[in-house]
């Protein structure tokens, strides 16, 4: 059992690396929960939502897909309301012309989407690392315990070997839910993003005949 004379030593010894640790420990669960809940309001039924734009379109009343769009309140619903009415300049550049500004808007909500989910991932890649560093500075005070009291028993290197094995887990406490909320961000945004690309394309072949 630690006393709380060991307690101290340990902390003296590890602080930077373990105050760094929590510190990317917030970060990281600040970022996955401010990403959960902004992407759940990314996300859309696109077979829904392309069931009631079809008719209104096909029917060339272009103000009634709009406010169907505009009520499901989702950045989806911005992009498709340009690509129902587009500017002047773009529908008279034709397709193309509305296949370009169509790839500029849902890149622009991509971008939105991804902002702070890199740093998941650079969280999640140097977060064991540092708890690695921990370890070895750990090792390195247990070593040198030995060296200062030959003879001391276990009980001389248990500050350090427990200096070790608390950074190294705290870094992998650290970088497994970082990680884990990278992938599932990034598929989470993939997903978005095709059904944004698919809704976008299938409104521009209806839109000429709107």
């Amino acid at each position: 059992m630690f006393t709380i004379t060991a307690l101290r030593e340990m902390w003296t010894n590890a602080w930077p690396v373990i105050s760094l640790l929590v510190v990317c420990s917030v970060f990281s669960f600040a970022i996955i929960l401010e990403r959960w809940f902004t992407l759940s309001r990314w996300a859309f039924d696109r077979e829904a939502l392309m069931a009631d734009l079809r008719r209104p379109l096909a029917e060339r009343r272009r103000d009634q897909a709009i406010a169907h769009c505009m009520a499901l309140k989702r950045p989806i619903s911005k992009i498709l309301s340009v690509l129902i009415d587009p500017p002047a300049v773009y529908r008279a550049g034709g397709r193309d012309a509305l296949d370009r500004l169509s790839d500029r808007l849902i890149r622009g909500e991509n971008a939105k989407m991804l902002r702070y989910v890199t740093f998941l991932g650079t969280i999640g890649s140097v977060a064991p690392f540092i708890g690695l560093f921990g370890t070895v500075v750990g090792i390195i005070h247990a070593f040198k315990a030995i060296a200062e009291n030959a003879g001391g028993g276990p009980s001389v290197v248990a500050n350090g070997i427990a200096e070790a094995l608390i950074t190294t887990a705290l870094g992998l406490f650290v970088a497994i839910p970082a990680v884990v909320a990278y992938n599932v961000f990034a598929r989470k945004v993939e997903r978005i993003t095709d059904d944004m690309e698919l809704c976008a394309e299938e409104v521009v072949d209806l839109t000429p005949a709107a």
